[in-house]
C-alpha cells in the first residue's frame, strides 16, 4: 500500500481540463489498486466538498484549513486545532491598525464566534503591505502565518500540513516511509521538508530550497509513486 497526500490548488484541481481529468482517473486507478489517497488543502470544508462532489474527486482522507481540520474515510472530524482567544484577539489588533478586512472560520463556515475559530483569513489587495503584516504578526503572535495568492491566512502554530499527516498516519496507523507528498506553494513547505514527495514544476521560490524532484502533473508524480 502507498499513500499519497496532494495539494489541492495548483495541484490537483488546475485549468487545463485535459490534465485535470487525466489527474482524476489517475486518482481513482490509484485509490482502486488498494492505495490511500489524500487531499490536503488550505480550503476549508464546505468550500472543497462542493468542488469535490461537482467533479466527482475520489480521495480517502481529506485534510482541510492547512492542517487545522482533519477528517477521516468518513468525511467525519477526528481532529481540530483551534486558535486560541488570546491570539485572535492579538491578530486582530494587527489586522486592524493596516485597516485589513478579514474574516474567522470555524473549518465548515465563517463564524463570529472566537472559540470555534480554526483560521483566519484576510482577503490583501496589496502584496508588499500583506508580506508586512505577516512579518509583524508572525513576530508578535504564536501563530503560522503565510501568504497565499490571494489572503492571508492564520492558523495556530501547534498545526500544520506536516503536524496532521503525522497525526493522520498515528490515528490509522499507517507506516510513514509509505507516505508520499506534492504540493506547489509556501503552505506545502513542512509536509515536503518532513515527507518523500516532490513539488510542481510551476512552484513558489520558497520551495526551491527542498530540492526535491519535479514533477508537470499530479498524474506523473501519481505514476512516479506506484512505480516506486
Amino acid at each position: 500500500m502507498r499513500i499519497i497526500a496532494s495539494d489541492f490548488d495548483e495541484t490537483l484541481l488546475v485549468k487545463d481540463k485535459d490534465i485535470f481529468k487525466r489527474n482524476l482517473q489517475a486518482i481513482e486507478h490509484f485509490i482502486n489498486n488498494g492505495n490511500i489517497f489524500i487531499i490536503i488543502t488550505g480550503r476549508l470544508y464546505t468550500d472543497i466538498k462542493l468542488l469535490l462532489n461537482k467533479h466527482d474527486i475520489k480521495y480517502s482522507f481529506l485534510i482541510c484549513q492547512d492542517g487545522a481540520k482533519i477528517f477521516n474515510e468518513f468525511d467525519y472530524s477526528i481532529k481540530d486545532y483551534l486558535l486560541p482567544v488570546e491570539k485572535i484577539d492579538k491578530v486582530i489588533e494587527i489586522l486592524d491598525k493596516y485597516k485589513m478586512d478579514y474574516y474567522l472560520d470555524d473549518g465548515y463556515n465563517i463564524t463570529p464566534n472566537k472559540y470555534d475559530c480554526i483560521k483566519i483569513n484576510s482577503k490583501i489587495t496589496d502584496r508588499n503591505i500583506a508580506k508586512e503584516i505577516i512579518k509583524e504578526i508572525n513576530e508578535k503572535v504564536d501563530v503560522y502565518a503565510y501568504l497565499s495568492r490571494t489572503h492571508i491566512n492564520i492558523t495556530d502554530s501547534s498545526t500544520s500540513k506536516s503536524v496532521a499527516l503525522e497525526y493522520l498516519m498515528y490515528y490509522k496507523d499507517f507506516p510513514k516511509e509509505n507516505l508520499y507528498v506534492i504540493g506547489d506553494d509556501v503552505n506545502d513547505f513542512e509536509m515536503l521538508s518532513e515527507f518523500n514527495g516532490g513539488v510542481m514544476t510551476k512552484h513558489n521560490k520558497k520551495l526551491d530550497s527542498l530540492n526535491k524532484k519535479e514533477f508537470d502533473t499530479l498524474y506523473d508524480f501519481i505514476k512516479y509513486v506506484e512505480n516506486n
